[in-house]
């Protein structure tokens, strides 16, 4: 019966090792693990029309590697190593400072691979996705290589076979899949996440190449480790040139999470009264999305801040932004709204963020860019301006996927939006309408849509912009 059963000193040393070792002495130490990766929360369980096929456009992948003259696109950012993997680490997810790593190689005969601890196997075994190549890592044999720097260099030996199973026929079938998998790799585990990312440039034909790295702490784990052959270039933007123009599967995700946060957004709407504070009107969105198979991520309602007044008051103009995500996919969803018979200034407030989305809309096609639409809009705009001198409608586009803004930043700046960024087919989208006007309240209108070769296709239900409860 022993042999059974993994031996009790060996598992938790295991663990330990795991845990002390890569948690907190690895080169990515936990201080600085968790910095600047841009984290996607955990996401509800996939439904059951869930299309788990690989989500990279690997087209558009090879199509900006040619033009950038890159042999590797390699990620560390987990939104990056979710798109080119098509996992989210179930350590990550417990925000544990273990990192997961991704590598597309330029050529089209090499896989991509997909770097994980050997925790994660389980939930590959029994997760309902297509997944690429898989270098699974432990924890070295020796203490030593954690604590010793003068023999990072050397590749250590890992701790192998930490599981035992009794007799298949005793295993359930999600038990028997993971032993599957636990087999598979059984002999075949890297010591430590950094040896495992040098195996798979390896194994990718890249490790004498130039790649172009989401993190600029990949070149530092490979100077550490003394591997000195390769030319590290900041890739961020890269990443995000390719996830902007989305796949067929990426399309459907973004169908599916524009509609249900629309529902879960006016379902919220629907059951708002006089009184409710913002914390109140959270939890609503919390459970609409919840309704919805999505995860909610952030609620601007009243104005961006909150309520000007502290709560809903009866007849004061108000906005709602609404974003959630299936699948880590995100929804944006727009309205003005308010209790009450609305005003005649709300009215015609409404009127022009309707007619500039609309114009917004009619003028989109590929190869406008972004600057081109803003003064398109707003000199447009200015012709039917109504309001008081001083309010600004501000036309505002920006991509969405599995960012909430997605596209490339300008001179690789972050958060300096690129005005010269041109539209391009199958991209999604919105085109931010909002008026904020302190002393009166907040009116805003946006919807989802994806850029097509002649036009506009609308992700929402386009209905009235007006919600009146």
């Amino acid at each position: 019966m022993d042999n059974y059963y993994t031996n009790r000193r060996d598992f938790f040393a295991g663990i330990a090792a795991a845990s002390f070792g890569i948690a907190t002495e690895n080169l990515l130490s936990s201080k600085d693990a968790m910095a600047n990766w841009g984290l996607i929360a955990p996401g509800a369980v996939p439904d059951d029309n869930f299309d788990g096929r690989c989500l990279v456009n690997k087209s558009r992948a090879y199509e900006i590697m040619d033009r950038e003259n890159i042999d590797a696109i390699v990620a560390l950012n987990p939104v990056n190593v979710f798109y080119l993997g098509n996992y989210f680490s179930y350590e990550l997810q417990k925000l544990r400072a273990i990192p997961s790593f991704a590598v597309m190689p330029r050529d089209e005969n090499k896989p991509i691979i997909l770097v994980i601890s050997s925790s994660d196997l389980w939930f590959i075994a029994n997760g309902d996705r297509e997944y690429p190549e898989i270098i699974p890592y432990s924890a070295p044999q020796s203490w030593e290589h954690y604590h010793d720097p003068e023999i990072w260099s050397q590749e250590p030996g890992a701790i192998q076979g930490m599981r035992n199973f009794p007799a298949a026929s005793k295993l359930t079938e999600i038990e028997k899949g993971w032993l599957e998998i636990e087999n598979r790799f059984k002999n075949t585990k890297s010591a430590t996440p950094e040896w495992a990312l040098v195996r798979a440039l390896k194994e990718s034909g890249v490790i004498n190449g130039r790649i172009a790295v989401d993190d600029m702490r990949i070149k530092d784990i490979l100077n550490t480790l003394e591997i000195k052959s390769l030319e590290c270039l900041p890739g961020d933007n890269t990443f995000r040139k390719i996830r902007m123009v989305k796949s067929e599967v990426e399309l459907k995700h973004m169908k599916k999470i524009a509609k249900a946060n629309q529902k879960a957004c006016m379902a919220m709407l629907a059951k708002i009264e006089v009184g409710m504070d913002k914390n109140e009107i959270d939890k609503m969105f919390l459970i609409e999305t919840a309704k919805n198979h999505a995860k909610a991520m952030w609620l601007a309602i009243g104005t961006i801040g909150g309520f000007i007044d502290g709560k809903v008051v009866e007849g004061r103009p108000m906005m709602v932004d609404a974003v959630s995500q299936i699948n880590f996919y995100h929804g944006d969803f727009g309205r003005t709204w308010c209790i009450g018979e609305p005003r005649k200034d709300v009215l015609e407030r409404v009127k022009i963020l309707k007619a500039g989305a609309e114009i917004a809309h009619d003028f989109i096609k590929p190869g406008v860019k972004y600057s081109e639409l803003r003064k398109y809009v707003s000199d447009a705009i200015a012709k039917i301006n109504t309001a008081p001198s001083g309010t600004i409608f501000g036309p505002g586009p920006h991509s969405v996927g599995l960012q909430h803004t997605d596209q490339p930043y300008r001179d690789n700046l972050p958060f300096q939006v690129n005005d010269d960024l041109e539209f391009e087919e199958n991209m999604t989208l919105t085109v931010d309408m909002p008026s904020l006007e302190p002393g009166w309240g907040g009116a805003h209108l946006e919807d989802l849509i994806v850029v097509k070769k002649n036009g506009i296709e609308s992700l929402s239900e386009i209905d009235n912009p007006l919600v009146i409860i």
